[in-house]
């Protein structure tokens, strides 16, 4: 995960779990567990189990990718992040924690 976050304008990262409490997160500093709440219940919106969302305010931007049925990548960006590149680059996180399991 610390890869992700030494991307440029990565805020925060976190691994989720299917309990929607964070299995880890970074930098440790950080208060995520309302951000996480937040995302679980609009997880739980749609019908199916997206692979990824997005939401973008004024402030900021949060990505999440599904790394698999039970877990997620959530992130916090600045605005100005390349959303491609940070794609890339939370897919090949999410494949190297299956790999972990």
């Amino acid at each position: 995960m610390q890869d992700v976050l030494n991307h440029e304008g990565v805020d925060w990262v976190a691994l989720i779990g299917p309990d929607a409490l964070p299995i880890d997160f970074a930098p440790n500093s950080c208060e995520i567990e309302s951000a996480v709440a937040m995302w679980f219940d609009l997880d739980f919106l749609v019908d199916d189990t997206p692979a990824r969302m997005m939401i973008r305010t004024s402030e900021a931007l949060m990505l999440s990718h599904r790394v698999d049925e039970n877990r997620l990548i959530l992130i916090q960006t600045q605005l100005s992040v390349n959303i491609g590149a940070l794609r890339n680059e939370l897919e090949n996180a999410a494949r190297r924690i299956i790999d972990l399991a």
